[in-house]
This record gives structure tokens, C-alpha cells and sequence, in this order.
């Protein structure tokens, strides 16, 4: 079980575990990034519908994601619209087989909108890169430019190892990024290694796991494959005896994992389904509350 402190800190021993400052300052850090929730937009412009999936957790998310994904409304303007609603968004831009020129439109568009807080990423397959494909962490210093003072993150994939995974995030936190969000994170001893040595080296970047409620046995199947991740070994076997209360079991026991773990600052939570029943919803709400992140 991976829960309450037993996740990075006692791993480290006594004598890896931070001081009671250091402690706090993380507290700090864990109540101004909060829960984000992330989600998919519609495939064309429809406000109600991209409103009812952002307001999937209520008040337990404090910013809102949205997916750049081919055939669907843009991240930026799903952006737009939230913040004119009202809702804390996040815009997601991607270089994969972009040009400059491209992605320039989009910045300035983002600086004249307001948006405050955007996340780089390659993006999902697509056409091969440009001459001109901006680099990520050139989009981190130019979106750092137009948007002053906004929460500029990047992505890292925690289960490389740190040699491979770190000299690719170093240039991008130079350049100005302030979080790091990692793809699904299963036991809080995956971000241990790699989140240890960001703390290091970067005190100030917050760092931002995914966590995702697999409730079946199938889902768990999908998921793997869809992503390309290694799950636990327990979860077949807690979803095969259990079958969803266990799901929801494993979902609990990672909350608490990474809210004792030292290195989540948050949480970015997304769904297997783009429109979950409102049981499933209350029910992530409940395993938030129940492990302390909100």
C-alpha cells in the first residue's frame, strides 16, 4: 500500500527529510496550484458543452486544462471561452509539425485574450516537424515574453530514467517554465528519483502529477496501451478481486501517496471518458477531500 507518508520522504530516511520550513514552503506551494482538472473539447464550438466538462470537480479544481487534439475545437479558443466564463484555463500549445509563423498567431492571439497560464507540449502524432518548428523550450521563453507573469509549464515523463528524462526538462525550466507536469503517475515512488533531483536543482518549479481513476480491469488494459505506461502489478490483481470499489481503492491510495511524498505540489486529474456520470465525478471529489488535497 502506498499511502500517508510512506511515499518519497520515507524512502529517504531521516536524514533525507526536509525541515519543517522546507515542509511548509511546500504546503504553500500545494494550496496555490491546487487540483487541475483536464479535459477534452468538443469538436466544434460549443460553450455549454465545454462548460459542463470543465465543472466536472466543482470547486475542487482551480484551473482547467484543455487538449490540443486534431478535429476539435483548439485548446486556445476552449481557453478563451473558459476564461470568459469565468474558469481558470490553461492553454496547451504544441509544436508537433507546426511552423513559427503558426504558433506566433497563437501567442499573440493568447497575449490579447488575457490567457494566463499555458502548458508546452509535442503534441499527439501528427505530420513530421517543420524547418521552422519551433523548439519547446523556444516556445517557453517566447510565451514567457508576450505573457508576463503567466504560469508557464512543460511535461516529463517520470518512468525514464532521470539521465534521459532531465538534460531534455533542464533548458526548458531555464527558459522560463515553472511547473512540470508528468504523464500518469500510478504510486507516488515513481516521481521519487526524478522529482527529488527537480527539487534540487529547481526549488521554485512546482511539479504537477497526473493521476488518472482506473476502475476496471479493462480500463486498466486501455489505458496501458493507449499511453504506452507500465501499471503497478497490483492493480490486475486488486481489479480482478475488486473490481471497482478496488479501483477506487488504488485511485485513494495514490492521493495520499503523493500529498505525503514531498514532490506533488498538485494534482492534474483527468478521466478515461470525456463525459463521466456525476457518481463517478463525486466519487473523485470524495478520494480528493478523504487524502487531503482538498
Amino acid at each position: 500500500m502506498v499511502g500517508g507518508i510512506g511515499g518519497c520522504l520515507a524512502q529517504r530516511g531521516a536524514r533525507g527529510v526536509p525541515s519543517d520550513a522546507r515542509l511548509r514552503a511546500r504546503r504553500c506551494a500545494v494550496t496555490a496550484l491546487g487540483i487541475a482538472l483536464e479535459i477534452t473539447p468538443p469538436r466544434e464550438r460549443r460553450p455549454e458543452l465545454l462548460l459542463r466538462r470543465a465543472r466536472l470537480l466543482g470547486g475542487c479544481a482551480s484551473s482547467v486544462h484543455v487538449i490540443q487534439r486534431p478535429a476539435r475545437q483548439t485548446s486556445l479558443e476552449a481557453s478563451i471561452d473558459l476564461e470568459r466564463a469565468g474558469i481558470s484555463a490553461v492553454w496547451h500549445v504544441t509544436n508537433r509539425g507546426r511552423g513559427a509563423a503558426e504558433i506566433e498567431a497563437e501567442i499573440e492571439r493568447a497575449a490579447r485574450s488575457g490567457l494566463s497560464a499555458a502548458l508546452v507540449v509535442r503534441g499527439e502524432s501528427g505530420p513530421e516537424d517543420r524547418k521552422d518548428t519551433p523548439a519547446l523550450r523556444t516556445l517557453v521563453a517566447r510565451i514567457r515574453s508576450a505573457l508576463p507573469g503567466a504560469r508557464i509549464g512543460v511535461t516529463m515523463n517520470p518512468y525514464l530514467e532521470p539521465e534521459r528524462a532531465l538534460p531534455n526538462l533542464w533548458p526548458k525550466l531555464e527558459a522560463g517554465a515553472t511547473f512540470v507536469q508528468t504523464q500518469p503517475v500510478f504510486a507516488a515512488s515513481t516521481l521519487c528519483g526524478v522529482g527529488e533531483r527537480i527539487r534540487q536543482r529547481a526549488p521554485g518549479v512546482s511539479i504537477l502529477p497526473m493521476v488518472i481513476p482506473i476502475v476496471s480491469a479493462v480500463a486498466a488494459e486501455r489505458l496501458a496501451l493507449r499511453l504506452r505506461l507500465p501499471l503497478p502489478g497490483r492493480f490486475a490483481a486488486t481489479l480482478a478481486s475488486g473490481g471497482e470499489p478496488g479501483g477506487w481503492t488504488l485511485f485513494s491510495q495514490t492521493l495520499r501517496g503523493l500529498r505525503g511524498s514531498g514532490v506533488a505540489d498538485g494534482l492534474a486529474v483527468m478521466t478515461q471518458e470525456m463525459d463521466p456520470p456525476a457518481a463517478f465525478a463525486e466519487r473523485i471529489r470524495l478520494a480528493l477531500r478523504e487524502s487531503g488535497w482538498a
